[in-house]
C-alpha cells in the first residue's frame, strides 16, 4: 500500500493513521528446521504483519502446546512477503522457557537475509551454534515461546 500524507491542516487520529498505512493483517507462518520437521499440533503458531510502501513490518509468535514436536536443526519461519535482493535485515528474538519462569528468558537477532522468503534467529555466541533451534538456547518443550519481530524491504 503507497503512503498516502494527510490533507493539509487535518488534525492526525489513530484512524487516520490506520487509513494511511493499512491495517495489520493476520498470516500463518511455516515453521521447518534443517534436520527434522517441527509440528504445531495443540501449540499455537501466529503472525501479523503490515506493509507501508517498500516496508514490511512483521511479529511471529510460537508457543508449543503438549504435542509440539521440537524437530531438529536449526528453525526458520516463513515471512509474509518475500524480502528484496538487495540487503540483510536484522530484527528481534526473544525465547521464554516456561518452566524456569522469569529467569528463563533469552534473547538474540532475528535475520532476514537478503532475497529470503524465511526468517531465522541467532542467540548467544557469534558462530553456527547459537542459531536457534530445538536445543538453543534452551531444550524447547510445552509453553515455551519463541518471538519474531522486525522490518525489511519487500521484494
Amino acid at each position: 500500500m503507497a503512503y498516502t500524507p494527510p490533507p493539509v491542516g487535518r488534525r492526525t487520529t489513530s484512524g487516520l493513521y490506520a487509513s494511511m498505512v493499512g491495517a495489520w493483517k493476520d498470516y500463518t507462518p511455516t515453521w521447518t528446521a534443517s534436520s527434522s520437521a517441527p509440528s504445531v499440533a495443540n501449540g499455537t503458531l501466529t503472525g501479523r504483519y503490515v506493509q507501508i510502501g517498500g516496508v514490511v513490518h512483521f511479529a511471529i509468535k510460537l508457543t508449543g502446546g503438549s504435542g509440539t514436536n521440537w524437530g531438529s536443526g536449526t528453525y526458520s519461519f516463513a515471512l509474509p512477503v518475500p524480502a528484496a535482493a538487495g540487503t540483510d535485515m536484522i530484527g528481534d528474538c526473544f525465547t521464554g522457557d516456561s518452566s524456569a519462569g522469569s529467569a528463563g528468558y533469552s534473547t538474540g537477532i532475528a535475520l532476514v537475509g537478503a532475497g529470503s522468503s524465511t526468517v531465522s534467529a541467532y542467540i548467544g555466541g557469534k558462530n553456527a551454534s547459537s542459531a536457534l533451534s530445538n536445543a538453543n538456547p534452551q531444550t524447547f518443550a510445552s509453553g515455551d515461546r519463541i518471538w519474531l519481530t522486525g522490518a525489511y524491504e519487500a521484494a
